[in-house]
């Protein structure tokens, strides 16, 4: 064909409306044609035209729906029954027992299921989705009779050069990423020209057909989607890599309320790194979802392309429609560039200020005045669902809930959790306070390693993009001076790495600028540690016992680890030492008085640790340091918080659910950098709180 498909032409292709020789021709074109490869990706968005397909699908059919162990509208009313059970806690089901025994096995492998195809050690069972370079088909491990889901690569496609780049693109990608909000690999290759990608089965729906089913998505559901996708996010961004293609066909959400992002096929390297296959002049993403800058250079985006796209996204959850939606592709992306965003106070007019203000600032035309990290974005929503008391998805549960109580218990009971990834985050801005039509206003982070964050109410740590340290180099920490001369041992240092890397940490190091998961990612030059981060698990004397060699140790990160009497002694009078998190770690009085030795800390995070009593924090008067300082969730009262006396320069503090009062007023007005102040659920009364408000004017956040 000469010509480019008609739009009737492509409703025909879409709905299976063609006979054997049209279709033939009409494949071929579109195997070819990258612009008409785009215009049946925005009209498949089309619902009614989906409905319609649906339903065409079903009855050609050799097989009754009902056989399939994942019917679209079984998943649909599991979502329904998931999403009204979060905002109507009233109302539950007697038939748990049933329901649990039904998911039980629908998400097992049927017996009798005769494979169409088989690739490998892997038994094709059925297709469950194809796109424009490959199928996905529900599958089955010959050996383990574990199911899996393959992705192939279409006979008819092999020649070309860029899908099948792509394909290994997201071959490589996918491999290289392990995190709970990113969907996983298991195994990849080719076999007889067939490239195929193996990943976990997910039990669920994409949140684009949640959508179908719901047309909108509650405020808080909604939230709870945007927070994990955001950690998720964070973690690829931290690893140099940007998606791209966010929109809510690539957000599933499993039926145990957690959030996977899909597709990394065009995920690549950050802005001067671009890979291959961005090298075509076809317009690589969504456009409904896509930021001003990526229409007009993809090459020329970063990380902040894809808080727009999510932007997008979030705006669809709420409402039901993207934020533009215009008649032809090349309108929407003007609308993109030009038109201002719409406000989310005019389709839901009780919406809070302080989601309207995220959603602007994640929709704003310039990338400079646009919010600059997907951490700052976990942040405001750890913080707005706290004072909601509608705390996040717990991204460490492996309960499954399989029934509508479950998923409210889940939704009203599991602890407010810093993101693991914000965490790590490699910003240099922070998120502050927007007005309407605000700029964004950023300001540089002090510490050139990385520093500690709050975000919502727990002390973290964050890795900082570094650039490339040499171990011959002196490094500076914030115009802090140590008192000690670092010497490195580097057999010490890698015997250390190797240790700690087997017990579950994650390191950052000197030279490198993300972090490190495994032995193997090691480099053979010398180098030192510079932060830790210790996945949840018992601590122990024995576990720690390296730290004692690590001269360049700077953050570490025990947060929700179980830590034992006697194990923090190896951090004792660690100079190096800046940050620490030691959040629901189930410390005593006898851990601060260890913690009193490092001298040089800037960041404490003691959160949620009950055993700690007043006398316990006398010892934090011995740090005259600190900036940051999370003591949320603690039994403690006025009394224990004499360190503020030691600290004029904190800039940092959350005191909510303590016994602070008014009595603590006169001291927290002397507190002149203050920039947040967390005082919600103390015992401060409002007189006090505005006491301290009209004493502390340069603070961003007071929170009562």
């Amino acid at each position: 064909m000469e010509n480019c498909l008609s739009d009737n032409q492509i409703h025909q292709y879409l709905v299976h409306d063609l006979n054997g020789e049209d279709l033939q021709r009409y494949s071929e074109h579109l195997n070819e044609c990258g612009s008409c490869q785009k215009r049946i990706e925005i009209q498949s968005e089309d619902d009614e035209l989906k409905v319609w397909h649906n339903r065409h699908r079903q009855q050609t059919l050799d097989e009754p729906v009902e056989k399939h162990a994942f019917t679209d509208d079984r998943i649909d009313k599991l979502f329904r029954s998931t999403f009204s059970s979060i905002h109507n806690p009233g109302t539950s089901d007697n038939k748990t027992a049933e329901q649990s025994a039904d998911i039980a096995a629908s998400t097992s492998t049927l017996p009798d299921e005769a494979p169409i195809r088989t690739i490998g050690n892997y038994h094709l069972i059925e297709q469950i989705g194809k796109g424009g370079m490959g199928a996905v088909y529900r599958a089955t491990h010959s050996h383990l009779k574990k199911q899996v889901v393959v992705k192939l690569i279409l006979n008819n496609r092999v020649d070309d050069e860029t899908q099948v780049q792509r394909f290994y693109r997201e071959m490589e990608v996918i491999g290289s990423l392990d995190h709970a909000n990113i969907v996983k690999a298991t195994d990849a290759g080719e076999i007889d020209g067939t490239c195929f990608l193996v990943m976990e089965y997910l039990d669920g729906h994409d949140v684009k057909s949640i959508l179908n089913a719901e047309k909108k998505i509650p405020l808080s559901s909604a939230c709870y989607i945007l927070r994990q996708v955001a950690n998720g996010l964070q973690y690829i961004h931290n690893h140099q890599l940007i998606h791209r293609d966010i929109k809510p066909s690539n957000l599933f959400l499993t039926t145990d309320g957690q959030v996977k992002i899909l597709d990394l096929g065009l995920a690549g390297l950050k802005q001067g790194e671009c890979s291959d296959l961005t090298d075509s002049n076809c317009i690589m993403g969504s456009v409904y979802y896509m930021a001003p800058e990526q229409a007009q250079n993809v090459k020329n985006i970063d990380q902040r392309a894809d808080i727009y796209s999510l932007g997008c996204a979030f705006y669809q959850m709420l409402t039901g429609r993207p934020p533009f939606k215009k008649t032809s592709q090349l309108e929407t992306i003007i609308a993109h560039r030009e038109t201002p965003p719409p406000h989310l106070r005019v389709p839901i007019p009780n919406i809070p200020p302080e989601i309207e203000d995220l959603f602007q600032s994640m929709m704003k035309k310039d990338p400079e005045e646009r919010i600059q990290t997907m951490a700052e974005v976990v942040e405001i929503l750890d913080h707005f669902l706290y004072q909601r008391s509608e705390l996040p998805l717990s991204e460490s549960s492996e309960t499954r809930f399989t029934e509508s109580q479950e998923l409210k218990q889940l939704c009203t009971n599991a602890r407010l959790s810093p993101a693991i990834e914000a965490l790590q985050q490699t910003a240099t801005t922070q998120y502050s306070q927007l007005g309407e039509s605000a700029p964004l206003r950023k300001r540089m982070v002090s510490s050139s390693i990385f520093i500690a964050c709050a975000l919502g109410m727990a002390g973290a740590m964050i890795w900082l993009n570094n650039p490339k340290i040499a171990d011959n180099q002196t490094i500076q920490t914030a115009g802090i001076s140590t008192g000690i001369q670092s010497v490195i041992n580097p057999e010490l240092e890698r015997k250390a790495a190797v240790w700690f890397l087997k017990h579950r940490c994650e390191l950052l190091i000197s030279g490198e600028n993300t972090p490190i998961s495994q032995v193997e990612s090691l480099p053979d030059r010398d180098f030192s540690i510079i932060g830790i981060d210790f996945k949840p698990q018992p601590i122990t004397p024995e576990l720690l016992a390296p730290l004692k060699n690590l001269s360049r140790l700077e953050a570490l990160n025990m947060y929700d680890c179980r830590i034992t009497t006697g194990s923090l002694q190896s951090l004792e009078n660690m100079g190096s030492l800046l940050k620490l998190d030691l959040h629901n770690t189930g410390i005593t009085d006898a851990d601060l008085a260890v913690v009193s030795s490092l001298k040089n800390l800037t960041n404490l995070s003691i959160h949620k640790n009950p055993k700690l009593t007043d006398q316990g924090l006398q010892h934090l008067s011995a740090l005259q340091n600190l900036e940051s300082v999370n003591l949320a969730r603690l039994n403690t009262s006025d009394k224990g918080l004499q360190f503020l006396q030691t600290n004029p320069a904190l800039n940092w503090l959350n005191l909510e659910d303590t016994k602070t009062s008014d009595a603590s007023v006169p001291a927290l007005k002397t507190l002149q950098s203050m920039d947040k102040l967390y005082l919600k659920n103390s015992n401060v009364t409002e007189q006090g709180f505005q006491e301290i408000k009209n004493s502390l004017q340069n603070a961003r956040v007071l929170s009562y």
